[in-house]
């Protein structure tokens, strides 16, 4: 992927346009550009899970961990959403459960989510390939 560098102004500005806890720099970018509203013909391939689950929430607004942690009544507390499944803020509460279009994985402690291997927690969480290639994922969308 490629690196946008942009100065202070422009990174204040991207984060007055985000939504907390669920997007990234790019998917604001993405919101703003019109990526992903209308029909879902924007989507691309990698992203059909995220538009299968739009049609299922019957609607085109972003989704979100809230939204998806009530809908599938998985009952964490602190619900983080990403569309690729490889960026989040940090989890602070527990119950906790990072969830992408596809599915979730829950994390009943802090103890347990800062153990995870297969995380990469820093300033936020990294998950280089994606929560569904995690053990214990549980898949929600075929």
């Amino acid at each position: 992927m490629p690196t946008v560098r942009v100065d202070a102004d422009v990174y204040s500005w991207l984060q007055s346009q985000a939504r907390p806890f669920e997007d990234t720099p790019n998917t604001v970018l993405r919101r703003v550009a019109g990526l992903d509203v209308g029909d879902g013909t924007t989507l691309q391939a990698g992203e059909q899970g995220a538009k299968a689950m739009k049609e299922k929430v019957g609607t085109t607004k972003a989704l979100s961990g809230r939204k998806l942690n009530e809908l599938w009544k998985v009952g964490a507390v602190h619900a983080l959403y990403h569309r690729e499944g490889t960026w989040f803020n940090n989890l602070e509460r527990f119950p906790g459960a990072l969830f992408d279009p596809g599915g979730y994985i829950l994390f009943r402690d802090e103890k347990s989510y800062k153990n995870a291997q297969h995380l990469r927690i820093g300033k936020e969480t990294n998950v280089p390939n994606g929560i569904s290639s995690l053990p214990g994922y549980v898949r929600m969308v075929r």
